[in-house]
């Protein structure tokens, strides 16, 4: 497969999403409806975040799969791994009084 057929089209999607869920943020940061000095609103910037990531990272892995890059085995232990990661952060955050 050439790049057109399979990067491409994730560099737009990626790109472009990522570039319209920054901007949305922003928006509601601004506008006051998201208040990151409020415990509850840190917690779900955290979580909006990682599943902007988790998505990402699972359509990468699956497409590096599909290309023969990785086996296929190892795409969810990679997310299982940032699942673990996701927990861990939070339990911290949570300890800290961060989130």
């Amino acid at each position: 497969m050439n790049f057109s057929h399979t990067w491409l089209p994730f560099i737009y999607l990626y790109g472009l999403g990522g570039i319209l869920f920054v901007s949305g943020i922003i928006i509601t940061i601004k506008s006051g409806s998201f208040d990151l000095s409020r415990k509850a609103h840190k917690k779900w910037m955290w979580v909006l975040l990682f599943g902007f990531v988790w998505y990402l990272m699972m359509h990468a892995l699956m497409t590096w799969a599909a290309l023969d890059i990785i086996s296929v085995y190892s795409v969810p232990i990679v997310l299982l791994g940032m699942v673990v990661v996701f927990i861990v952060v939070t339990l911290m955050l949570r300890k800290t009084g961060g989130a």
